[in-house]
């Protein structure tokens, strides 16, 4: 079992027999822009934790929750978009394009450090669905998507604020930028998509019934993936402290199609 260290941590796939996905019918002038800038984009939005406790790679975990439904959309240079449900466990096999110590800071992530402290431990592992990705084929990792409102968090058993937590606006979805010469493997590797035929990948795990504030409604999904000390081995839920002051970051081509709707936002443990 994995244990994270104390820098680090942090938000599924059809197919019974191996397949290989291709983007067909490439203009040109698109594989000329994709070889110049080698990079592909994978969006990860909605319940997802991401373990960044590795040095070597990242993981991100998907956790058992009823009611809501992954997919990965394939998006690509030219054609039809490919949209493939999601389930067990997958990787990124790709060339390394930067060096693979490169720190990875996302501010609006939830980090269970701001709760839990130093000590908190990820099972990220031990999750239903999980995709790695080696960190020396990741050029960078940003927010791309807000929270409508800032969030602060309560204790489940005394209703006190955790005052080392800082009330903000949350990442409901992240963009990791990929080496394009690699390949996604998922379902244990029975479906292979070369990651240079692709424009984008997206990944969602969001509930398929909307409710008032998905967040607080599905935040406790995450606790069975941590281990906090025993001092304090308590819940928290957030709770909204007031509009954002700031327009929300949209992602690129049309990635976000609920508009002003909360999602299940994506958490960090580091």
């Amino acid at each position: 079992m994995y244990e994270m260290n104390r820098r680090e941590f942090l938000s599924v796939f059809g197919g019974a027999t191996a397949v290989s996905i291709a983007i067909p019918a490439l203009a040109s002038s698109s594989v000329t822009d994709k070889l110049a800038s080698d990079v592909t984009s994978l969006y990860v939005k909605g319940l997802v934790m991401v373990d960044l406790g590795n040095p070597d790679l990242i993981r991100l975990g998907f956790p058992k929750a009823p009611g809501h439904k992954a997919t990965l959309s394939v998006v690509p240079q030219n054609g039809i978009k490919q949209v493939l449900a999601i389930k067990g466990h997958g990787a990124i096999e790709a060339k390394p394009i930067v060096a693979s110590n490169t720190k990875i800071v996302v501010p609006e992530l939830i980090r269970m450090k701001e709760f839990y402290g130093d000590d908190v431990k990820s099972h990220v592992d031990k999750c239903p669905g999980t995709i790695s990705i080696p960190r020396s084929a990741i050029r960078s990792v940003t927010a791309t998507e807000l929270t409508a409102a800032r969030y602060t968090f309560v204790r489940t058993d005394t209703g006190e604020e955790v005052t080392s937590f800082r009330p903000r606006q949350l990442a409901d979805a992240i963009k990791i930028e990929l080496s394009s010469a690699g390949t996604l493997k998922l379902d244990d590797g029975k479906v292979s998509i070369p990651l240079e035929t692709a424009r984008e990948l997206r990944v969602e795990y969001t509930p398929e019934r909307a409710t008032t504030d998905p967040l607080t409604d599905h935040f406790h999904h995450y606790f069975p993936y941590i281990e906090r000390p025993a001092a304090v081995d308590f819940d928290v839920v957030p709770r909204k402290v007031g509009a954002a002051s700031s327009p929300t970051p949209q992602a690129g081509h049309h990635f976000m199609m609920l508009d002003a709707l909360s999602v299940c936002s994506l958490v960090a443990v580091h």
